[in-house]
């Protein structure tokens, strides 16, 4: 059982190395024109940033299985000639990929406010990559979606992040059959107890397990993916039923 559990834990890590992987390739493209630029003694402009979307498209469209939306997210105040900018590429109609339009007029009623999002405060607040789900994304594709995110930085400073949005329901395809070669009932869940993907038909993405302060549920076997991905973790039943969070 324990090959089985190792497994399962290294599928769904995979998993997740695959869409960071994408990322990378985002982030290194805009640090490498930002380093350029500050090189040159340039405040970076959003007109320097025309090649992410080139590459944001390509993801978009290449092999696709699961990824909605992905591109940068900037820090306030660090272009030259705006403020909050965002160069994020998106699927809509037979899957062609166009420019999300969000509003950041900060007296407006429809203000996106994405500094406060927990995608953006955590990578600028522990330099770690991070991902923050399942939720419903009402600006973009009005799906159950997680958001990948990893910061941007230059020389010391943050200047926001790269990331993608990814269709939860096609990426648990990739997670349940590792879960499905498992003994117990288990669940997948992030660091506050939502669950992502489970092996029993009892369980929705998206409900919340009962997990205590310290140590493991009673009854239950509780396993952290490793390295970064350390704040989710595999959640399998021994003798007991699993509990939800009902408050």
């Amino acid at each position: 059982m324990a090959e089985r559990r190792q497994a399962c834990l290294w599928r769904i890590e995979a998993a997740l190395d695959g869409v960071f992987d994408d990322i990378e390739r985002i982030a290194a493209e805009l640090e490498r024109l930002w380093e350029g630029q500050v090189g040159l003694g340039k405040a970076p402009a959003s007109a320097d940033l025309k090649s992410l979307r080139t590459l944001a498209d390509d993801r978009l469209t290449r092999d696709n299985r699961w990824v909605l939306g992905t591109g940068v997210v900037l820090e306030p105040g660090v272009l030259a000639d705006c403020d909050m900018f965002c160069e994020w590429r998106h699927l809509v109609g037979e899957g062609k990929p166009a420019q999300l339009d969000l509003n950041f007029n900060r007296s407006s009623d429809s203000y996106y406010n994405y500094r406060d999002m927990p995608w953006f405060t955590q990578p600028r607040e522990t330099s770690q990559r991070v991902v923050e789900g399942p939720y419903i994304d009402l600006y973009g594709q009005d799906a159950y979606i997680l958001t990948f995110a990893r910061p941007l930085q230059c020389r010391g400073d943050f200047l926001g992040i790269a990331g993608a949005d990814v269709h939860l329901g096609r990426f648990e395809r990739i997670l349940v059959p590792g879960l499905l070669q498992l003994e117990h009932d288990a669940l997948l869940v992030n660091a506050s107890g939502r669950v992502i993907a489970s092996n029993t038909p009892g369980w929705l993405s998206g409900e919340r397990f009962r997990m205590p302060d310290k140590g493991s549920p009673p009854g239950c076997r509780v396993t952290p993916l490793a390295g970064q991905h350390a704040h989710w973790q595999l959640v399998e039943s021994l003798d007991s039923a699993l509990v939800r969070d009902d408050g």
